[in-house]
This record gives structure tokens, sequence and C-alpha cells, in this order.
């Protein structure tokens, strides 16, 4: 034993006075730290100032603005008496046509303005992104403009369906003028149910049944845009799973598939997760959802420094010292050549783990430094029955560490080449094309591999974030940013990756062991 350790410290100094490897090294990590302020500066910007204060100044500058585009939009307006048969009689009704250039735009905004500027509370109800006031006046104004384009259609089209369409939209839109102006949710609600113009009210979130449990959590209406957003996604997230376990079926392709048992856990366990981050919801915001992004782009472009890396030191493990004949003077030296192995392979797996866990926590810092350590939020799991919260270090750490299987997994390989040739390029060369064909499956397998061969390959098995963390996504508001890094994965159980992962790496090491052990080294 004490060999193998005086081996594997000679290893370890041997990798670290490359000045290959010191290089790579030294790039990543500064990379790892300086890639979030590089966000924040190019990308991001200052992200506190997300959405813009509505004050009485800024109405009354803009409403000048919109009167000066009203000047110049030939606007005609004319009144008419229109005779509509409603319900097989006919009546009167004094109307109003519009003619001009872009005028239900121009003239929505003016109206609302100005009906704004000389009737809104701005004391009692300042606009300060709270949800309720700068949705409700997206709506009054969308409303006003649907009507005002309503009115420029020409009398004679006008009929019953129009009449019925427009007082409809009228009440909607005093709704939402109502919503507005009383920071009210209910008003709000009574606005999307009398709404005749769907415009993106088909969108899950904005539907009565949403907005009053909203509500319920918060009748002063005094929420911020984004975190009224995020408590709107988990319901409808929460409603989609539920929907799922009460059907027992979810989609697979263009096919239904059964729940497995350990889906309906997983869905379950995500519904409590919801409530606790509805129940929570101070604690997740838009600066938690751009500090996570940000950490993830960091992490996702430093591995590519930790590929290289690996796939230096152990593509170079061997095949160095064959090259340069300075592996005889361990041959000839009293150890047995399955120490020297064991001293080499442990090295590298040292190197593994450090390069992972040095650029996790360097990525970390830098993120918290660049955004705030209070804006990176705790990964949430399900332990007998109760939410549980993981720091998001922690989290993270794991997280990269299942991430880079297949890096680790490349690298044995890089390793096993290297004890069967003296040219390093070779080594490190095949494990980095192999690495890079590593998601060919992907590109191509869904249409063109039979199921059960996909399921044996690399791709299938070593992407299994999703099944480690399966709560991963519900992190963050936005879980599209975290999907372009991690994916859903294959449909395999868990132990199916790890004893496939397992045996291909065993297969590796094992031949690599063969060929060390067995070379006659000249």
């Amino acid at each position: 034993m004490n060999k193998i350790k005086a081996l594997y410290t000679n290893e370890i100094i041997k990798i670290l006075h490359r000045p290959s490897v010191f290089i790579v090294a030294v790039f990543t990590l500064v990379l790892a730290f300086a890639f979030p302020f590089l966000l924040r500066i190019v990308f991001i910007g200052d992200y506190s100032e997300v959405f813009e204060i509505y004050t009485k100044e800024k109405f009354e500058e803009d409403l000048a603005g919109y009167k000066t585009e009203l000047k110049n939009a030939n606007l005609k307006t004319t009144k008419e008496t229109v005779e509509i048969e409603v319900k097989g009689q006919a009546k009167s009704y004094e109307m109003t046509l519009y003619t001009g250039n872009d005028i239900p735009r121009i003239l929505s905004f003016t109206n609302c303005y100005e009906d704004i500027i000389s009737k809104y509370d701005f004391e009692k109800y300042p606009m300060r992104q709270t949800w309720i006031s700068l949705d409700a006046l997206r709506r009054y104004r969308s409303a006003e403009q649907d009507l005002i384009d309503m009115q420029t259609v020409p009398f004679e089209e006008r009929d019953a369906e129009w009449l019925s369409t427009f007082e409809k939209e009228t009440t909607s839109r005093d709704y939402f003028r109502r919503s507005l102006f009383e920071h009210d949710y209910e008003y709000y609600c009574k606005g999307l149910e009398t709404n005749a113009v769907a415009n993106d009210y088909n969108d899950p979130r904005f539907t009565p049944g949403i907005i009053r449990q909203v509500a319920a959590s918060d009748p002063k209406g005094e929420l911020g845009y984004m975190e009224v957003n995020y408590l709107m996604q988990y319901l409808v997230e929460k409603n989609e799973n539920q929907e799922l376990l009460d059907s027992g079926l979810e989609r697979s392709g263009t096919l239904p598939r059964i729940l497995t048992e350990e889906r309906k856990n997983i869905l379950a366990n995500s519904n409590k997760i919801l409530d606790y981050k509805f129940a929570k919801r101070n604690t997740f915001s838009e600066e938690s959802a751009i500090c996570i992004t940000v950490n993830h782009y960091t992490s996702q472009v430093a591995q590519y420094g930790i590929v290289v890396l690996l796939l230096l030191i152990a593509g170079s493990s061997v095949s160095q010292e064959l090259a340069t004949g300075s592996i005889k003077s361990l041959i000839i030296a009293p150890v047995k050549r399955w120490k020297i192995y064991t001293a080499k392979l442990l090295s590298v797996i040292t190197f593994m783990l450090l390069a992972s866990v040095l650029v996790s926590i360097i990525a970390i810092i830098g993120t918290g430094i660049a955004f705030g350590f209070d804006k990176l939020p705790p990964y949430l799991y399900v332990s007998g029955g109760a939410v549980k919260e993981m720091p998001y270090f922690s989290a993270r750490i794991l997280i990269d560490l299942v991430q880079n299987i297949s890096v680790f997994f490349y690298a044995f390989v890089a390793f096993m080449i290297s004890c069967f040739t003296k040219n390093t390029g070779v080594s490190v060369g095949v494990s980095v094309g192999l690495l890079l064909c590593h998601q060919v499956p992907a590109l191509i397998g869904m249409s063109e591999m039979p199921p059960r061969i996909l399921d044996f390959t690399p791709l299938a098995n070593m992407d299994i974030v999703n099944k480690v963390f399966p709560y991963i996504k519900l992190m963050v508001y936005d879980a599209e940013s975290i999907s372009m890094f991690i994916s859903d994965g294959f449909n395999l159980p868990l132990w199916h990756c790890i004893v496939y992962t397992a045996v291909l790496t065993f297969t590796a090491l094992f031949i690599a062991y063969e060929q060390f052990t067995r070379k006659d080294i000249q």
C-alpha cells in the first residue's frame, strides 16, 4: 500500500508539472469565474430594472407623443345613426366610424392615457411593477384598441353579431379598467370571462381559475409582475401534473403511454414542491431565474475546458512516458506493474473529481459575486413525504458531477488507448472524436435506429441528470433555459443506466490493465 501511495504521489506531481495541463487548468478556472460577469455586461445588463415604472409624468410625456402621432394620422370621425335588426326587431344605434392611418393603436393609447392621467389615483396605487397594475393596464389598452378597430368597420357592414361582440368587448374593457383603477383581481377575471376578442387568452396561465388562486395569495395586489407569473406557472404545472395522474397516461411521441409508479411518484412529489414554492413565493424571483440560467451557461462553457483537461491528462498518462522512455525506470524498479497501473488510474480519477468540483465551486462563486449569492435558489426534493431544501452550492456540485459522467467515461477510454500507443495525439484525438460522436444517436436515432439498439448507446445511459435530480427543472420559472443543457433523457430506469455505465467503464479499464501489465516495453 505504501508503494502505491508513493507512486500515486509521484503521478500527481508529474501531472502538475506539465505546462499544458497547468495552462488549460488555469484557463478553465478563470473562464468559470469570469464568464458570469461577461454575461451580465453583454447580455443581462442591470436586471433589476426589467420593467419601466409608470408615473403620472411618464404618462403625460407618452401622451404628448401619441397626440403628435394622431395629428399626422389623418383621423376622420364620422357619426351616424345605424339601424340593426336584433332578434327580429329593428333598432337604431348612434355609432362612430374612424378612418385614418394606424388609428386603433394611436387612439387607444391616447384615450387610455388621458383617462389614467385625469382619474387614476397614483398615490394610492403606484404603478411600481405590480402585476395587477401592469397587466390590467395592458388589457385595458388592448380592449380599447379592439373596440376602436371594430369602429373602423363601415356602417353598412355592422350587424347583430358585430353589435353583440362590441357590447361584450365594451363590458370587458370596463372590467379591466376597474381592475387597474382599483387593483382588483376579481374585475380582471370578469374582464377575461366577458372578453369577446381572444388575443393571448388561450394561455393557460390567464384563466379566471388561476387568477383567482393568485388573488387569494395577494389580496392587496402588491406582488410584482414576474412573481405573479411564477405563481401562475406553478399552478398551471400543478394542474397539468394532476391531469396526468388522474388519467394515468402521458403522451410519448404520438402515442399515449401508461404512467409507471416511478413517474406517478415524481408527478405527485412535483405537485408538493409546486405547493411549497407557491407558499414560499418571496424566495423565488426573476433574479433567481437569471442567476441560475447564467450558472448553467457558465458550467456548460467551462465543461469544454474540463473535457480538454481530463482527456489530456488521461490520454498522456501512459503514452507520453512510453514515447520518452521514462516509464522504463518504473518498470525496472522492484514494483509490480499492477501497482503502477493503480497509481496512474487513481491519479486520473483524482483529477476527474477535482476538476469537476473545483470548476463548479469557482463558477458558483463567480455567479454569486456577479448576481448575489442570495439569488441562487435551493434544489427542492421530497423525502419522507415532506419537501426538503438542498443548498444550491451542494446541489450544483453534485449536478455537475453527474452531468460529467460521459466526460469521465471518455477520459477512461483515452487512458485505455494511451496504454496501446506512444502517440499522445492518437489517444487524445480518438477519445475526443468518440465524445463528439456521443450525441449522434440523438440526431439520427429517433427515426433511423430501433429503440432497443438506442437503449444500449452511451448517450441513452450516461445522460442521467434528470433521473438523479428529477425536480431540477422546478428550480426556476423558465424551464426552457435549463432544457438547453439538461435534456429529458431516454426512458430507461436508473439502475439500467448505472449497470450499463459500470460495465462499459470496467471493460475499458480491464483492457487497459491487461495491455499495461502484459505489454513488452522496450
